[in-house]
């Protein structure tokens, strides 16, 4: 017989219980358990000492709405010759980070709960804040945490005041700096949430769903819940949960009663049979809602949706990667998570953007480098159909920068990790947890012995995924030939920049499952061929798919005497001798970099930091088969010079003829086709005809006499015409026209919309070898948050209203008010005609 809960309960919880009757009786709204936190903070950059008390004066600090980077701020005072906008030549990171500063970020924020919000449990989470982030509630602390990456979260019930009084929040984020190879950013750059629920409910990322079974006609769900009891009894908890498909029908259901002990949390285990599922694929991102319902005598006490997607995902030396049994070959890039001029600052728009740009682009999987990526970074990926490499790290106990993670991975690897995971077990986008990249080790033996503890609790927490590493050959201990005892600790290799020991590879280890983890832009036909014919080399990660800032010049071209060229590179080492530590290598590097001044980008993405495609990405869309035809011309080399490109440099050439000042000199041509043939014309002239061989790696080159006009490419395959290209001379600067990637947005300071500025002739082409300066004005409900344009030494175009253009483009990033209505954007330059837009705000 079953018994009733207040029959038995103390008087504490049977008065919860009427409270909770009285709760459902006024039809909780449960869709507000979680509420973002993100807007109405006050903020101040400054090493202040007792702002964390409730009675701290913080009425003269700034204003801000959450996710903000104060990285990317300008510094105090005037521009000079050693500082611009927020860089400066003081750094201590210097090009690492882009010639950024970091410091010490306060932010305070008072906030009242409801009154019917009374005696419930309060978590505040953070989805990351760079870096060491300290947290009081009303003077009181409530935690810290050391990792700039990974989520977490604190329960804050016992520090709050009473329901219907003011509460106070204060979180201190320091980053002293030498802390990040790339930049990083500082402060609250991502979502904080507040989680507020009854006394028992769902745990935070209380659900692991997984698909064991997965056919076209049917599926089998396993779900797990972590139900917490927040409460001093024991409880029995009646569990339902109910999958939705996309249109909100049910798909399958599952109840069970299970008893929580008091201040305890327990997990319940169900089997879940979904028939003809709609299978999550990456042409077709199918998702489920799973509905957790918690009742308590009889009373719903929380209900708890999480999305996820139904697919299987296989690896095998024979057949490759396999996403519901059929072989996806992995076009990927490694994908820092900057977000241009906006800093780390991870809007849900932009997050959602640069994933729409990678597929878009061809991309169909991205390594996230060399740390957790945002959760809206991987709910977009979910929608979109991108598959995900999670990274967990860039070192581990041994540092890559004096004040890095590794002073904290001992004591908090094991959380962090865990919260990566949690927080990301249930997107189906994530194939592959990554424990590291590039990791130093003190020697082998304790490389082997972090990673196979990193890789068992990987497992721990989720079996249904691989594991992978990033491994050079640069930081092994006696080269390349010991490589076997990091990869028998994970499930994949991951290559970094090792294509060549592929084949030879295999054949020593014939079951390993190989990807090309990082790769240069300047080989990716060895690459991506290797991945087509290798069925044991599942794909190819560029480094990058996209600029970012820091790292500077990483992919530098520049002319030298030939003699003046330096081929030595770290990377070309074949590991470090036995007993060496090491950091010995990252500090020699770190000696060996000079500063690179006002240049503050990597330089290195197939995309710029606009989005927009550079010309080694037109290599690529031949590669990948989504282009017949593309062309790039070299501009003119200076005499008795010749170009030296960094490993992950790429030819100064761009897909123009305009060459004004270089008429009758001889400009490099270069046709990326997979056509047999191809021809070359110039003001309907022929310049000649090329045949095009496998080792010609589907490139032709001419040598083209420049004069104005028209440079026509045309492929031929059994001598009939395929495609063509036509590259033509613009004329003068006309006008200027503004492109939104979205003219309507939501009255949500979240979202955002990025504004294409172009310079064109009188005819719509666009100018591209001329920089134009250009004002920028925004009015009504909304507010210029960022801009600037893709030039990686220009920063004085960073974040103002007054900027150049760069090869004919730059970018204005719109931030919409709370209050509907309309946005007007206005862009001018002497002699040119006025370029002007309208954003509708809803």
């Amino acid at each position: 017989m079953k018994k009733y809960l207040f029959k038995i309960l103390p008087l504490s919880l049977f008065v919860w219980t009427i409270m909770l009757s009285c709760t459902n009786s006024q039809k909780e709204n449960f869709s507000e358990r979680t509420r973002l936190f993100n807007n109405d903070w006050k903020f101040v950059r400054d090493s202040i000492v007792g702002a964390e008390k409730s009675d701290f004066d913080d009425s003269n600090w700034m204003s801000v709405d959450l996710p903000h980077d104060f990285s990317i701020m300008d510094l105090p005072g005037e521009d000079s010759e050693d500082q611009i906008g927020p860089f400066s030549k003081k750094a201590i990171n210097g090009n690492g980070t882009g010639h950024t500063m970091g410091g010490t970020g306060w932010y305070r924020k008072s906030f009242v709960l409801d009154k019917s919000d009374e005696g419930k449990n309060v978590v505040l989470k953070f989805d990351g804040a760079y870096m060491e982030t300290n947290v009081w509630v009303n003077g009181k602390k409530a935690g810290i945490n050391k990792n700039g990456y990974t989520p977490f979260w604190f329960d804050i019930s016992s520090l709050l005041n009473p329901a219907g009084e003011p509460n106070i929040l204060a979180v201190k984020v320091d980053n002293i700096g030498a802390n990040s190879r790339w930049y990083s950013g500082s402060g609250l750059y991502r979502n904080v949430h507040l989680i507020v629920t009854n006394p028992v409910h769902v745990g935070v990322w209380g659900t692991k769903i997984t698909t064991p079974e997965v056919s076209s006609n049917h599926a089998l769900v396993e779900m797990e819940v972590t139900a917490n009891n927040e409460t001093g009894s024991d409880v029995e908890a009646e569990i339902t949960v109910n999958l939705k498909d996309n249109k909100g029908v049910i798909a399958g259901s599952s109840t069970q009663t299970i008893v929580l002990p008091a201040n305890s949390e327990k997990i319940g285990k169900n089997q879940i049979s979904v028939q003809d599922p709609a299978l999550w694929s990456l042409e077709s991102p199918e998702l489920y809602n799973a509905e957790v319902t918690i009742k308590v005598a009889n009373k719903v006490v929380d209900v708890y949706t999480q999305k996820f997607g139904i697919r299987s995902i296989e690896f095998s030396a024979e057949k490759g990667f396999l996403l519901n049994g059929k072989q996806v070959l992995l076009k990927g890039g490694c994908l820092h998570h900057d977000n241009g001029y906006l800093g780390a600052a991870a809007f849900d728009r932009a997050e959602q953007r640069k994933v729409e740009l990678m597929k878009e682009n061809g991309y169909n999987a991205i390594r996230s480098s060399h740390n957790p990526l945002s959760e809206s970074f991987l709910k977009a990926c979910d929608e979109i159909g991108i598959l995900v490499i999670t990274e967990f790290t860039d070192m581990w106990d041994s540092y890559k920068n004096k004040n890095d993670y590794h002073r904290f991975f001992n004591d908090y690897w094991e959380s962090d990790l865990t919260n990566m995971i949690l927080r990301g077990r249930n997107h189906p986008s994530i194939i592959m947890w990554s424990i590291g990249n590039e990791i130093p080790k003190k020697s082998i033996a304790e490389g082997v012995k972090i990673g196979e503890k990193l890789a068992a609790k990987v497992k721990e927490l989720d079996d249904t995924r691989v594991t992978t590493e990033g491994v050079p050959n640069f930081l092994i201990h006696g080269g390349w030939k010991n490589s076997k005892d990091y990869f028998d600790v994970v499930d994949v290799a991951g290559y970094n920049y090792m294509e060549a020991a592929y084949e030879s590879d295999h054949n020593k280890y014939p079951e390993r499952v190989i990807y090309a983890s990082e790769s240069y832009p300047k080989e990716a036909y060895n690459y991506w061929t290797a991945a087509e014919k290798l069925p044991y080399v599942i794909g190819d990660f560029v480094w990058t798919a996209m600029d970012y800032i820091g790292e500077v010049s990483v992919g530098s071209s520049s002319y030298k005497k030939p003699e003046d060229i330096d081929k030595r590179s770290f990377q070309a080492m074949d590991g470090i001798p036995e007993g060496i530590n090491p950091d010995l290598v990252f500090d020699m590097m770190e000696q060996m970099s000079s500063p690179t001044w006002p240049a503050f980008l990597s330089w290195c993405g197939d995309l710029d930091l606009m989005g927009d495609k550079k010309p080694q990405g037109l290599y690529r869309d031949v590669l990948w088969d989504r282009s017949l035809l593309e062309v790039n011309v070299h501009e003119p080399i200076p005499d008795g010079l010749v170009e030296d490109l960094s490993p992950w440099g790429w030819p100064k050439e761009l897909p123009v003829w305009d060459w004004k000042g270089s008429e009758g000199k001889p400009l490099q041509v270069r046709v990326f086709t997979k056509a047999s043939n191809v021809k070359l014309e110039l003001n309907g002239k022929a310049i000649g005809e090329k045949t095009i061989t496998e080792g010609d790696q589907h490139i032709a080159e001419f040598q083209v006499s420049y004069q104005p006009g028209t440079l026509t490419a045309i492929a031929l395959e059994d001598g009939k015409e395929i495609a063509r290209k036509i590259l033509s001379t613009p004329g003068e600067a006309s006008a200027i026209r503004l492109t939104a990637d979205s003219e309507t947005i939501k009255a949500d300071r979240n979202d955002l919309s990025f504004v294409k500025i172009e310079v064109l002739d009188e005819n719509g082409q666009l100018i591209v070898q001329n920089p134009v300066k250009i004002k920028i004005d925004v009015s009504g409900n909304g507010e210029l948050i960022a801009s600037g344009n893709a030039n990686p030494s220009d920063m004085a175009s960073v974040n103002n209203s007054e900027i150049n253009t760069f090869r004919g483009k730059a970018q204005a990033i719109i931030r919409p008010f709370i209050t509907a209505g309309e946005i007007t954007i206005t862009v001018s330059s002497d002699g040119l005609k006025t370029g002007e837009l309208k954003l509708v705000v809803q």
